[in-house]
């Protein structure tokens, strides 16, 4: 839902109802996804000290609170506090968060239960393009805003409060279904060697895989926060709702054939289908 006012169809609509320019609405989406990934670095911190449903609860608040912003920003500066509640919301609901929640869960199966959780959030983005557009288009921006809002923070409040406040060893379970006196299955290759804090950047292989990562996501987060608005003038607003719904759909497909054809301990650099 963070992504929602950034890609769909709320950049076009910061633009032509709000009037502000792309250099402003691009900075305030840099400032959300540096927050993100600020808060995303420092979760499991925060989920040892408050507990995941307790910080999953706060992103939702924080989410909810920076969209509204936006879409009630009078002014560019006004832009400047949104992105930053919204980007925090984001970090503490997005990837980081899912593989902290589920992990506990699953350990033959983690890879294919992971992407089944990332999914989670694509069906949502295939879901929630279009119906954005349709949204905006009924409602008006700010109103989309509040509903939507106010519909994620009440979904999410509940399944924090009755699912991701319990763990397997709180209800007796072991991981994968297994008997509580199954032997536990380590997942950690033998030769991996713990580096905690600052010493992690001082290994080649974390610092060429953050590497890829990061030129990867810059040049999928450009092209979806763009997408909409280039797509848009020649395919209609709600034709290109449903375009960047495909998008999502195509990584629904990828990830769920990677991650059920993945093994546990594999190694990710040289992994091939």
């Amino acid at each position: 839902m963070g992504h929602g006012v950034l890609r769909p169809a709320g950049v076009p609509e910061l633009r032509e109802t709000k009037g502000r320019p792309l250099s402003v609405i691009s900075t305030a989406i840099t400032v959300h996804f540096l927050i993100g990934a600020v808060i995303g670095a420092n979760l499991p911190e925060f989920h040892r000290r408050f507990g995941a449903a307790t910080v999953t609860k706060a992103g939702a608040l924080c989410l909810a609170t920076g969209v509204l912003g936006w879409a009630g920003a009078a002014a560019p500066w006004q832009l400047s506090m949104p992105s930053m509640l919204s980007g925090a919301g984001w970090g503490g609901m997005s990837a980081f968060a899912l593989y902290a929640i589920v992990s506990p869960w699953f350990v033959r199966t983690r890879p294919a239960a992971l992407a089944m959780a990332y999914n989670g959030g694509s069906v949502g983005g295939v879901i929630f393009s279009p119906l954005w557009v349709k949204a905006i288009g009924t409602l008006g921006f700010s109103i989309a805003a509040a509903a939507i809002s106010l519909v994620m923070v009440f979904t999410v409040g509940f399944l924090a409060d009755h699912l991701f406040s319990r763990t397997p060893q709180h209800m007796g379970l072991s991981p994968d279904g297994d008997f509580p006196s199954t032997p536990a299955t380590s997942v950690t290759s033998p030769s991996a060697k713990p580096l905690p804090g600052l010493l992690l950047w001082s290994d080649h292989k974390f610092l060429t895989l953050t590497a890829g990562m990061v030129l990867g996501l810059f040049a999928q987060i450009g092209l979806t926060a763009h997408l909409f608005s280039l797509l848009a003038p020649v395919l209609g607003a709600q034709q290109a709702g449903f375009a960047m719904a495909s998008v999502t759909a195509m990584a629904i497909l990828g990830r769920s054939l990677l991650g059920s054809t993945m093994r546990n301990r594999v190694s990710t650099r040289t992994f091939r289908n």
